[in-house]
Protein backbone atom coordinates (compact mmCIF):
# COMPACT_ATOMS: atom_id res chain seq x y z
CA UNK A 1 0.00 0.00 0.00
CA UNK A 2 1.37 3.35 -1.06
CA UNK A 3 1.88 5.99 1.59
CA UNK A 4 -1.18 8.27 -0.17
CA UNK A 5 -3.51 5.08 0.27
CA UNK A 6 -2.16 4.47 3.80
CA UNK A 7 -3.50 7.82 4.29
CA UNK A 8 -6.90 7.51 2.54
CA UNK A 9 -7.52 4.56 4.32
CA UNK A 10 -6.81 6.06 8.08
CA UNK A 11 -9.35 8.29 7.58
CA UNK A 12 -12.62 8.56 9.84
CA UNK A 13 -15.64 7.80 7.62
CA UNK A 14 -16.64 11.37 8.11
CA UNK A 15 -13.53 12.57 6.92
CA UNK A 16 -13.16 13.69 3.16
CA UNK A 17 -10.04 11.83 1.36
CA UNK A 18 -8.21 14.04 -0.50
CA UNK A 19 -6.91 13.17 -4.00
CA UNK A 20 -2.82 13.15 -4.63
CA UNK A 21 -3.13 16.62 -6.45
CA UNK A 22 -4.61 17.95 -3.51
CA UNK A 23 -2.17 16.80 -1.40
CA UNK A 24 0.67 17.85 -3.93
CA UNK A 25 -0.62 20.95 -3.74
CA UNK A 26 -0.63 21.27 0.47
CA UNK A 27 3.15 20.43 0.20
CA UNK A 28 5.63 23.27 -0.38
CA UNK A 29 7.61 23.05 -3.15
CA UNK A 30 10.93 20.89 -2.68
CA UNK A 31 12.80 22.89 -5.25
CA UNK A 32 11.86 26.20 -5.47
CA UNK A 33 13.95 28.28 -7.94
CA UNK A 34 16.08 30.87 -5.49
CA UNK A 35 16.53 34.36 -6.62
CA UNK A 36 19.92 35.08 -6.92
CA UNK A 37 21.93 38.31 -6.69
CA UNK A 38 22.07 38.63 -10.63
CA UNK A 39 18.59 38.34 -10.54
CA UNK A 40 18.25 41.59 -7.92
CA UNK A 41 20.76 43.08 -9.99
CA UNK A 42 19.03 43.66 -13.07
CA UNK A 43 15.69 44.00 -11.48
CA UNK A 44 17.31 47.02 -9.18
CA UNK A 45 19.21 48.16 -12.53
CA UNK A 46 22.50 47.84 -10.72
CA UNK A 47 25.64 45.62 -10.92
CA UNK A 48 25.82 42.53 -8.58
CA UNK A 49 28.60 44.13 -6.35
CA UNK A 50 26.49 47.20 -5.43
CA UNK A 51 23.66 44.26 -4.41
CA UNK A 52 26.15 42.59 -2.14
CA UNK A 53 27.22 45.84 -0.71
CA UNK A 54 23.95 46.67 -0.17
CA UNK A 55 22.53 43.77 1.25
CA UNK A 56 25.78 43.72 3.94
CA UNK A 57 24.30 47.73 4.65
CA UNK A 58 27.50 48.96 3.07
CA UNK A 59 27.40 53.00 4.47
CA UNK A 60 29.41 53.79 0.98
CA UNK A 61 25.98 52.65 -1.24
CA UNK A 62 23.58 55.99 -0.01
CA UNK A 63 20.69 55.20 2.01
CA UNK A 64 17.96 55.35 -0.36
CA UNK A 65 19.49 52.32 -2.77
CA UNK A 66 20.27 50.01 -0.25
CA UNK A 67 16.84 50.40 1.08
CA UNK A 68 15.33 49.88 -2.21
CA UNK A 69 17.41 46.98 -3.28
CA UNK A 70 16.61 44.96 0.49
CA UNK A 71 13.08 45.66 0.18
CA UNK A 72 13.32 44.02 -3.24
CA UNK A 73 15.09 41.16 -2.25
CA UNK A 74 12.50 40.43 0.93
CA UNK A 75 9.99 40.20 -1.96
CA UNK A 76 11.67 38.20 -3.58
CA UNK A 77 12.61 35.68 -0.68
CA UNK A 78 16.24 36.27 -1.45
CA UNK A 79 18.15 34.66 0.87
CA UNK A 80 22.23 34.56 0.19
CA UNK A 81 23.69 31.31 0.10
CA UNK A 82 26.34 31.03 2.54
CA UNK A 83 28.71 29.07 1.87
CA UNK A 84 28.96 30.39 -1.56
CA UNK A 85 30.11 33.55 0.34
CA UNK A 86 32.43 32.46 2.87
CA UNK A 87 34.16 30.67 -0.36
CA UNK A 88 34.16 33.62 -2.62
CA UNK A 89 35.01 36.15 0.13
CA UNK A 90 37.04 33.98 2.41
CA UNK A 91 34.63 35.41 5.20
CA UNK A 92 32.73 33.67 8.00
CA UNK A 93 30.35 36.47 8.89
CA UNK A 94 31.22 35.17 12.42
CA UNK A 95 32.48 37.13 15.07
CA UNK A 96 34.33 35.92 18.36
CA UNK A 97 34.37 36.67 21.93
CA UNK A 98 36.99 34.95 23.73
CA UNK A 99 36.09 35.26 27.50
CA UNK A 100 37.76 33.69 30.89
CA UNK A 101 34.48 33.80 32.59
CA UNK A 102 33.14 30.54 30.45
CA UNK A 103 35.91 28.69 32.76
CA UNK A 104 33.79 29.43 35.85
CA UNK A 105 32.24 26.36 37.52
CA UNK A 106 28.26 26.64 37.38
CA UNK A 107 28.04 23.74 39.74
CA UNK A 108 29.21 26.04 42.18
CA UNK A 109 27.07 28.74 42.26
CA UNK A 110 30.06 30.59 40.23
CA UNK A 111 28.76 31.55 36.86
CA UNK A 112 29.51 35.63 35.85
CA UNK A 113 26.09 37.18 35.67
CA UNK A 114 28.11 40.20 33.88
CA UNK A 115 29.19 37.38 30.85
CA UNK A 116 25.40 37.12 30.05
CA UNK A 117 24.44 40.70 29.75
CA UNK A 118 27.71 41.78 28.13
CA UNK A 119 26.79 38.74 25.45
CA UNK A 120 23.18 40.15 25.29
CA UNK A 121 24.98 42.93 24.08
CA UNK A 122 27.31 42.09 21.42
CA UNK A 123 24.94 39.18 20.00
CA UNK A 124 21.78 41.71 19.40
CA UNK A 125 24.39 44.02 17.50
CA UNK A 126 25.60 41.56 15.52
CA UNK A 127 22.67 40.40 14.25
CA UNK A 128 21.95 43.46 13.33
CA UNK A 129 25.36 43.53 11.10
CA UNK A 130 24.02 39.93 9.95
CA UNK A 131 26.78 38.13 12.07
CA UNK A 132 27.06 35.41 14.12
CA UNK A 133 28.63 35.36 17.49
CA UNK A 134 31.39 32.45 18.52
CA UNK A 135 31.87 32.08 22.06
CA UNK A 136 35.55 30.40 22.82
CA UNK A 137 36.26 29.84 26.10
CA UNK A 138 39.67 31.27 27.30
CA UNK A 139 43.08 29.26 27.99
CA UNK A 140 45.57 29.66 30.56
CA UNK A 141 49.45 29.85 30.81
CA UNK A 142 51.22 28.96 27.77
CA UNK A 143 48.00 27.20 25.93
CA UNK A 144 46.49 30.61 25.64
CA UNK A 145 47.50 31.59 21.95
CA UNK A 146 46.61 28.14 21.33
CA UNK A 147 43.25 29.76 21.41
CA UNK A 148 43.84 32.82 18.99
CA UNK A 149 46.44 30.33 16.98
CA UNK A 150 43.10 28.24 15.99
CA UNK A 151 40.67 31.25 15.49
CA UNK A 152 42.68 32.65 13.11
CA UNK A 153 44.39 29.35 11.39
CA UNK A 154 41.05 27.79 10.82
CA UNK A 155 39.28 31.03 9.73
CA UNK A 156 36.83 30.21 12.55
CA UNK A 157 36.00 34.19 12.52
CA UNK A 158 36.38 37.07 10.65
CA UNK A 159 37.59 39.06 13.61
CA UNK A 160 37.60 38.66 17.52
CA UNK A 161 36.55 40.74 20.67
CA UNK A 162 39.18 40.10 23.91
CA UNK A 163 38.42 41.35 27.29
CA UNK A 164 40.31 40.56 30.28
CA UNK A 165 43.47 43.17 29.26
CA UNK A 166 46.65 42.95 31.55
CA UNK A 167 50.14 45.19 31.09
CA UNK A 168 52.39 43.28 28.43
CA UNK A 169 49.58 41.23 27.01
CA UNK A 170 51.56 38.94 24.46
CA UNK A 171 47.83 38.08 22.80
CA UNK A 172 47.62 41.89 21.39
CA UNK A 173 51.46 41.24 19.96
CA UNK A 174 50.17 38.55 18.28
CA UNK A 175 47.17 39.73 16.62
CA UNK A 176 48.57 43.01 15.54
CA UNK A 177 51.84 40.95 13.74
CA UNK A 178 49.50 38.99 11.51
CA UNK A 179 47.35 42.05 11.36
CA UNK A 180 43.94 39.71 12.32
CA UNK A 181 41.12 41.89 13.13
CA UNK A 182 40.00 42.52 16.95
CA UNK A 183 38.82 45.34 19.42
CA UNK A 184 39.31 45.06 23.10
CA UNK A 185 37.53 45.29 25.85
CA UNK A 186 39.75 47.73 28.27
CA UNK A 187 42.70 49.63 27.15
CA UNK A 188 45.87 47.89 25.67
CA UNK A 189 48.15 49.59 27.73
CA UNK A 190 48.28 51.26 31.76
CA UNK A 191 49.41 54.56 30.88
CA UNK A 192 45.81 56.23 28.62
CA UNK A 193 47.79 58.30 26.64
CA UNK A 194 49.66 54.86 25.22
CA UNK A 195 46.73 52.82 25.52
CA UNK A 196 45.59 55.73 22.90
CA UNK A 197 48.28 54.64 20.20
CA UNK A 198 47.42 51.15 20.00
CA UNK A 199 45.94 50.44 16.47
CA UNK A 200 42.88 48.39 16.89
CA UNK A 201 39.88 49.94 18.84
CA UNK A 202 38.97 49.67 22.34
CA UNK A 203 36.35 50.39 24.72
CA UNK A 204 36.05 50.41 28.71
CA UNK A 205 34.28 51.90 31.57
CA UNK A 206 36.28 54.02 33.76
CA UNK A 207 36.71 51.71 36.42
CA UNK A 208 39.35 53.83 38.86
CA UNK A 209 36.27 56.85 38.51
CA UNK A 210 33.75 54.38 39.58
CA UNK A 211 35.72 52.89 42.62
CA UNK A 212 37.01 56.13 43.59
CA UNK A 213 33.22 57.58 43.69
CA UNK A 214 31.73 54.65 45.68
CA UNK A 215 35.05 54.80 48.26
CA UNK A 216 34.09 58.20 48.60
CA UNK A 217 29.83 57.55 49.11
CA UNK A 218 30.97 55.36 51.88
CA UNK A 219 33.42 57.90 53.83
CA UNK A 220 30.21 60.47 53.49
CA UNK A 221 28.49 58.22 55.69
CA UNK A 222 30.44 58.13 58.36
CA UNK A 223 33.17 54.94 57.38
CA UNK A 224 36.47 55.04 58.09
CA UNK A 225 37.25 51.66 58.09
CA UNK A 226 36.26 50.56 54.76
CA UNK A 227 37.53 47.39 53.60
CA UNK A 228 38.29 47.07 50.01
CA UNK A 229 37.92 43.29 48.68
CA UNK A 230 38.28 40.88 45.51
CA UNK A 231 40.18 40.25 42.60
CA UNK A 232 43.75 40.55 42.48
CA UNK A 233 46.71 42.50 40.35
CA UNK A 234 46.61 41.19 36.98
CA UNK A 235 43.94 42.62 34.98
CA UNK A 236 44.23 46.11 34.45
CA UNK A 237 40.38 47.05 35.37
CA UNK A 238 41.17 45.13 38.68
CA UNK A 239 44.23 47.76 39.33
CA UNK A 240 42.11 50.13 38.28
CA UNK A 241 39.46 49.96 40.67
CA UNK A 242 42.03 49.25 43.73
CA UNK A 243 43.63 52.50 42.97
CA UNK A 244 40.44 54.49 43.07
CA UNK A 245 39.79 53.07 46.28
CA UNK A 246 43.37 54.32 47.60
CA UNK A 247 42.55 57.45 45.70
CA UNK A 248 39.85 57.90 47.53
CA UNK A 249 40.83 57.24 51.28
CA UNK A 250 44.12 59.95 50.45
CA UNK A 251 41.74 62.82 49.04
CA UNK A 252 39.97 62.18 52.62
CA UNK A 253 43.22 62.50 54.78
CA UNK A 254 42.54 58.47 55.78
CA UNK A 255 45.52 55.93 56.12
CA UNK A 256 45.63 53.14 53.82
CA UNK A 257 45.33 50.13 55.89
CA UNK A 258 46.96 47.01 53.73
CA UNK A 259 45.21 44.50 55.97
CA UNK A 260 41.83 46.16 54.99
CA UNK A 261 42.51 45.24 51.38
CA UNK A 262 42.25 41.95 50.12
CA UNK A 263 42.94 41.20 46.40
CA UNK A 264 41.76 37.25 46.42
CA UNK A 265 38.17 36.46 45.56
CA UNK A 266 35.86 36.42 42.77
CA UNK A 267 32.74 34.14 43.59
CA UNK A 268 29.93 34.56 45.57
CA UNK A 269 31.40 31.85 48.05
CA UNK A 270 34.43 33.95 48.18
CA UNK A 271 32.53 37.11 48.98
CA UNK A 272 30.99 35.08 52.10
CA UNK A 273 34.72 33.35 53.49
CA UNK A 274 36.15 36.49 53.18
CA UNK A 275 33.84 38.60 55.45
CA UNK A 276 33.42 35.83 58.09
CA UNK A 277 37.06 36.67 58.13
CA UNK A 278 36.71 40.30 58.09
CA UNK A 279 33.65 40.38 60.74
CA UNK A 280 35.57 38.26 63.08
CA UNK A 281 38.27 40.81 63.81
CA UNK A 282 38.57 42.53 67.02
CA UNK A 283 37.89 46.30 65.12
CA UNK A 284 36.45 44.77 61.78
CA UNK A 285 35.27 46.92 59.09
CA UNK A 286 32.30 48.89 59.00
CA UNK A 287 31.89 49.01 55.49
CA UNK A 288 32.89 46.35 52.34
CA UNK A 289 33.55 47.56 49.09
CA UNK A 290 33.27 44.61 47.15
CA UNK A 291 35.13 44.68 43.26
CA UNK A 292 32.22 42.87 42.05
CA UNK A 293 28.16 42.63 42.40
CA UNK A 294 28.73 38.56 42.68
CA UNK A 295 31.19 39.15 45.43
CA UNK A 296 29.23 41.10 47.08
CA UNK A 297 25.87 38.62 47.36
CA UNK A 298 28.35 36.43 49.18
CA UNK A 299 29.31 39.89 51.59
CA UNK A 300 25.62 40.55 52.42
CA UNK A 301 25.07 36.88 53.35
CA UNK A 302 27.81 36.66 55.41
CA UNK A 303 26.67 39.47 57.30
CA UNK A 304 23.27 38.14 57.47
CA UNK A 305 24.34 34.66 59.06
CA UNK A 306 26.29 36.86 61.68
CA UNK A 307 23.42 38.62 62.66
CA UNK A 308 24.94 42.18 60.88
CA UNK A 309 22.48 44.23 59.37
CA UNK A 310 23.40 45.53 56.24
CA UNK A 311 22.60 49.48 55.84
CA UNK A 312 24.09 52.53 56.95
CA UNK A 313 26.06 51.07 60.07
CA UNK A 314 27.05 48.42 58.28
CA UNK A 315 27.86 49.08 54.09
CA UNK A 316 28.46 47.27 51.48
CA UNK A 317 28.59 48.36 47.83
CA UNK A 318 29.80 46.59 44.82
CA UNK A 319 30.07 47.24 41.33
CA UNK A 320 28.64 46.26 37.84
CA UNK A 321 25.01 47.12 38.06
CA UNK A 322 24.03 43.69 37.85
CA UNK A 323 19.78 42.74 37.86
CA UNK A 324 20.54 40.70 40.94
CA UNK A 325 21.54 43.72 43.11
CA UNK A 326 18.24 44.77 43.16
CA UNK A 327 16.69 42.01 44.20
CA UNK A 328 19.07 41.10 47.15
CA UNK A 329 17.85 42.29 50.89
CA UNK A 330 18.56 44.83 51.39
CA UNK A 331 18.98 46.06 47.88
CA UNK A 332 22.98 46.64 46.91
CA UNK A 333 23.83 49.75 46.51
CA UNK A 334 26.47 49.56 43.11
CA UNK A 335 28.70 51.04 40.06
CA UNK A 336 26.41 50.19 37.50
CA UNK A 337 28.25 49.74 34.13
CA UNK A 338 26.23 50.62 31.17
CA UNK A 339 26.96 46.71 30.26
CA UNK A 340 24.50 46.13 27.36
CA UNK A 341 25.87 49.41 25.25
CA UNK A 342 29.63 48.55 25.72
CA UNK A 343 28.59 44.98 23.46
CA UNK A 344 26.97 46.86 21.11
CA UNK A 345 29.97 49.39 21.18
CA UNK A 346 32.44 46.47 20.70
CA UNK A 347 30.44 44.98 17.61
CA UNK A 348 29.88 48.56 16.11
CA UNK A 349 34.36 49.22 16.34
CA UNK A 350 34.75 45.76 14.79
CA UNK A 351 32.78 46.16 11.98
CA UNK A 352 34.41 49.00 11.77
CA UNK A 353 37.33 47.62 11.21
CA UNK A 354 36.46 44.78 9.13
CA UNK A 355 34.65 47.45 6.80
CA UNK A 356 38.26 49.41 6.10
CA UNK A 357 37.17 52.42 7.40
CA UNK A 358 38.29 53.68 10.78
CA UNK A 359 35.52 54.79 13.62
CA UNK A 360 34.94 58.09 14.43
CA UNK A 361 35.98 57.35 17.68
CA UNK A 362 38.27 54.51 18.13
CA UNK A 363 38.61 54.66 22.11
CA UNK A 364 35.44 54.75 23.74
CA UNK A 365 36.09 55.48 27.76
CA UNK A 366 32.71 55.27 29.51
CA UNK A 367 31.78 56.80 32.89
CA UNK A 368 29.97 54.08 35.67
CA UNK A 369 26.48 55.43 37.39
CA UNK A 370 25.98 54.85 41.56
CA UNK A 371 23.00 53.70 42.29
CA UNK A 372 22.22 53.95 45.75
CA UNK A 373 20.36 51.61 47.10
CA UNK A 374 19.29 50.15 51.02
CA UNK A 375 22.42 48.62 51.68
CA UNK A 376 24.40 52.12 52.24
CA UNK A 377 21.22 54.13 53.28
CA UNK A 378 19.30 51.96 55.41
CA UNK A 379 15.93 50.67 54.37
Amino acid sequence: MTTQEQHMASAGPNEPQQSGEQLRQMLPELNPARPTIAEIARRAGVNKSTVSRALRDDPSIPQATRQRIQDLAAQLNYVPNASARHLNHARTDTIALVSRALNLDTGAGSADPFLVELLAGIADEAASHHFDVLLVRAEEGERELGVYQRILGGRHADGVILTDLRPNDHRLAYLCRHRYPHVLFGRSAEDLAEARLYPYPWAEVDNRSGARIGTEHLIGLGHRRIAFIGGGDTYHWERDRRAGYREALARANLPYDPRLCIPSGISQKDGYLLTQQLLSWEEPPTAIFAISDVLAVGVMRAALDAGVQVGPAFSVIGFDGLGLGSYLTPPLTTLRQPINEVGRILVQLLCAVLRGTPPEEPHVFLQPELIVRASTRGY
